[in-house]
């Protein structure tokens, strides 16, 4: 079966372009302050909780078709991965945000450029990872993308999938460690504590 022509694929090569300038604009307002929103923090990471469940769903399927019931244990990591993620990101996160009330009156924060950086670099890795496998006519024009048949691509499949469950515990915890910081200065003085640096004004 030949691939489609590269004309074909525009529109979503446009599409998953945008959608990482988006990703990439977001992460350089949280280098450089941006307003806190707590309905904007979770809504955003429960669009990526379904999207890998999506995604994970398909991969379990190809998994158990060429494995049969043994494919079941990978439910195990496939949750433990994004929370553990979740988990170790929260605290931290929460440690080193820092916050600035503006003459606007409102929150904003800003996070060490690893914080988001990393998860950026692993989003966009498991991307190139899956378009290597799968090909790019497979991931752009159907989703989920179409199960592989071997084996062997489906434990490369499965590898991806977990990058992309480490980066989504990264994004949920990165959620709960800002909202803990801003419920830990909304029950202060009104005072960031401990004081923070000077955000940029862009």
């Amino acid at each position: 079966m030949s691939a489609p022509p590269v004309s074909s694929l525009t529109p979503a090569l446009v599409v998953l372009a945008l959608f990482i300038f988006i990703m990439a604009r977001r992460t350089v307002g949280q280098l450089q302050g941006t307003r806190f929103s707590a309905g904007r923090l979770f809504g955003f990471a429960g669009f990526y909780v379904l999207l890998f469940a999506l995604l994970a769903a398909a991969t379990l399927y190809a998994a158990v078709t060429n494995w049969g019931t043994a494919a079941y244990a990978l439910f195990a990591p496939y949750v433990a991965v994004p929370a553990a993620a979740a988990y170790l990101a929260a605290p931290y996160v929460r440690r080193v945000v820092r916050f600035e009330l503006r003459s606007d009156g409102q929150w904003y924060y800003r996070l060490s450029w690893h914080v988001p950086v990393l998860y950026l670099s692993l989003f966009v890795a498991r991307i190139v990872a899956e378009v290597a496998v799968l090909g790019l006519s497979a991931v752009l024009v159907t989703f989920p993308p179409p199960a592989p048949s071997s084996a062997g691509a489906v434990e490369i499949l499965i590898g991806v999938d977990l990058l992309f469950g480490l980066s989504l515990g990264l994004l949920v915890g990165r959620g709960i460690g800002v909202y803990r910081a801003h419920r830990d200065l909304s029950s202060s003085s009104g005072a960031p504590s401990p004081p923070s640096p000077p955000l940029p004004s862009g």
